[in-house]
């Protein structure tokens, strides 16, 4: 009986324990928190479009390219779509652009990029875990060009282009992002994540022990990398030797939320997609009626962070992109059937700095 009482007494201290450190984690990622919805401008929905998961916008033709994915719909094929930004009721905006071209094609994070010569879309293929090379036509459809894959690039999650061939691509867990262990991680806030540089043909690692490595973006001069680390909730700043690629850490920006896609704009500001309460995100797989809330914060040099749009899940479930230019704010999300079309104003602009 007394040995008994023992293993009783310790069996409580145990979980106990355990229980507290749950707890503990659950808080540490905001789950308790409550988010109110706060925005001074003014957002429509835009739906049709599957799980836009990622948002770029070509400035200078004042349209968006939209990665889209009904992640719901078990082996379903992805899509790229445009949004015209004059003319946002366009009827192409509805069409993939890929040409069912590759055929496996599950899209996450993708960039635009340009020079004097061509116009490329590289773009995260979750279903062979490997970068997709577009040329982009005149009307907007895409010709596939070529697939980069290497083996210690076993879990993409974003991309940002250097060069016709060349780019950064972040490599999110070690494990792979849908494995127990890195849930386990996530929740641990372990450093398993990377980030490689290739030229199209030699690849390297030249960041790692990042915790979840998540969204990535250029600065506009090409000498700053910008990566998300969603499982510390904040933004890695590195300095980008140009001859080299070699990069060097100067500054880690914490949020109160988990970041998840970056965009720089054409000013240099960046715009950070995060989800303020993101052990929520699991029941959005699986159930269309759950709900999670959503953030989207301006990072700019010498400034606090500022959270200028916020949601409960109401409007919009748990926002994975923010894509910026003059007074729109293209914001998107991983399970929703729809992307919101926002117009900033004044007050906007002048949204309560928090850190």
């Amino acid at each position: 009986m007394f040995w008994f009482m023992r293993f009783a007494v310790f069996l409580v201290v145990v979980l106990g324990l355990a229980g507290a450190g749950i707890a503990a984690s659950l808080n540490s990622f905001n789950h308790f928190n409550r988010v109110d919805r706060a925005f001074a401008g003014q957002c429509e929905p835009v739906t049709g479009i599957p799980g836009p998961e990622d948002i770029q916008i070509d400035t200078s033709r004042k349209r968006a390219f939209i990665s889209s994915l009904d992640r719901r719909a078990g082996a379903a094929r992805g899509a790229i779509h445009i949004f015209d930004l004059d003319d946002p009721l366009a009827a192409g905006g509805w069409r993939d652009r890929t040409n069912g071209a590759p055929e496996a094609f599950r899209p996450v994070g993708f960039d635009y990029y340009e020079d004097s010569e061509v116009r490329r879309l590289f773009v995260v293929n979750e279903a062979n875990a490997a970068i997709e090379m577009f040329d982009v036509q005149d009307n907007g459809d895409l010709v596939h060009l070529e697939t980069f894959a290497e083996r210690r690039l076993n879990s993409p999650n974003n991309v940002v282009a250097v060069g016709r061939r060349s780019f950064y691509v972040t490599n999110d867990a070690k494990p792979g992002r849908n494995t127990p262990l890195a849930n386990l991680q996530f929740l641990l806030r372990a450093g398993s994540g990377e980030v490689l540089l290739t030229d199209g043909t030699v690849w390297r690692v030249v960041a790692d022990g990042l915790r979840f490595a998540n969204g990535v973006d250029i600065s506009p001069d090409r000498s700053r990398l910008y990566v998300a680390e969603t499982a510390r909730g904040a933004v890695r700043i590195y300095d980008r030797d140009a001859t080299t690629g070699a990069l060097a850490l100067i500054e880690v920006i914490k949020l109160d939320a988990s970041p998840d896609n970056i965009s720089v704009d054409d000013e240099g500001i960046l715009w950070a997609a995060t989800q303020p309460k993101p052990l929520l995100g699991r029941r959005l797989a699986t159930d269309p009626e759950a709900r999670a809330p959503s953030e989207i914060w301006r990072i700019r040099d010498g400034e606090k962070p500022q959270a200028v749009y916020r949601d409960n899940g109401d409007e919009l479930s748990a926002s994975t992109a923010a894509a910026h230019m003059g007074e729109t704010l293209l914001i998107g999300a991983l399970y929703e059937n729809k992307f919101l079309l926002c117009k900033l104003t004044e007050r906007a602009s002048k949204a309560q700095t928090t850190q």
